[in-house]
């Protein structure tokens, strides 16, 4: 039986490298595709992979393909190297967001991120041969598309109304995103809404200062979960039967 084939979007980023390490443990079951930009940092943190799948590491650009691992070196921004990279899938995981404090001071990339590249996905998807039909997307929105938890109504529930927190910008582009997947002719689809992602690596998150700490307010209910765990939680999603009401 053909492994399934997973695109991982965002694979270089905090959960999504998480997810990434979770799918290259289970990649006997798995052929891994990523789309990602070609900088030093990411090509450093790939290389280790891409020799254990003996893939060629020579190109800057374009398709660099191996054992079980294709990553596409380009820019979930450019909907050519988004269909490219979701050619063939079976399950698609997008993990990519620009994230605040960054999208605070972004703002056009954050929208270029968080809304227009989640656009290209769905549009890729719906592109490929009875792709919405059978295509699987799980999405990561945020829970910051319901603004902050103050009492009484600090218990998340499905079906909340909308009210990101003002000059939000980030909730915003990601409520965007997620009304595309909402809105898509893709059959099987859903929306994760993380809570705020805590960095495993003791220097990742002390490197997270920024005035944006003093924006949340004393009395507000807070929830975390590591890095590790929503890897975890996003990749189990893979093996949710199709059949699922889920």
């Amino acid at each position: 039986m053909a492994n399934a084939r997973v695109v991982l979007f965002g694979a270089s980023g905090t959960m999504g490298f998480e997810a990434f390490k979770e799918l290259w443990r289970r990649r006997k079951f798995y052929d891994i595709t990523l789309l990602v930009r070609p900088s030093q940092a990411n090509r450093a943190r790939f290389r280790r992979y891409a020799r254990q799948a003996k893939l060629s590491y020579r190109s800057r650009s374009g398709v660099s393909e191996g054992q079980g691992l294709r990553i596409i070196w380009g820019d979930a921004t450019r909907y050519e190297d988004v269909e490219l990279a979701i050619r063939g899938a079976d399950v698609v995981l997008d993990a990519m967001a620009y994230i605040s404090p960054q999208a605070d001071y972004h703002p056009e990339t954050a929208c270029a991120v968080n809304t227009d590249a989640t656009g290209h996905i769905v549009r890729a998807i719906e592109a490929q041969p009875e792709g919405a039909e059978r295509i699987r997307l799980i999405y990561t929105g945020t829970v910051a598309a319901t603004g902050d938890r103050l009492p009484p109504i600090h218990h998340g529930r499905v079906g909340d109304p909308l009210k990101p927190s003002i000059f939000d910008y980030y909730a915003t582009t990601k409520i965007a995103g997620e009304r595309l997947v909402l809105e898509s002719n893709i059959r099987h689809w859903v929306s994760l809404r993380m809570t705020f992602i805590m960095p495993t690596q003791y220097k990742a998150l002390f490197a997270l200062q920024d005035p944006i700490a003093f924006h949340m307010p004393i009395n507000s209910f807070m929830e975390c979960i590591t890095d590790r765990d929503a890897g975890y939680g996003l990749v189990n999603c893979v093996r949710i039967p199709p059949e699922s009401d889920f």
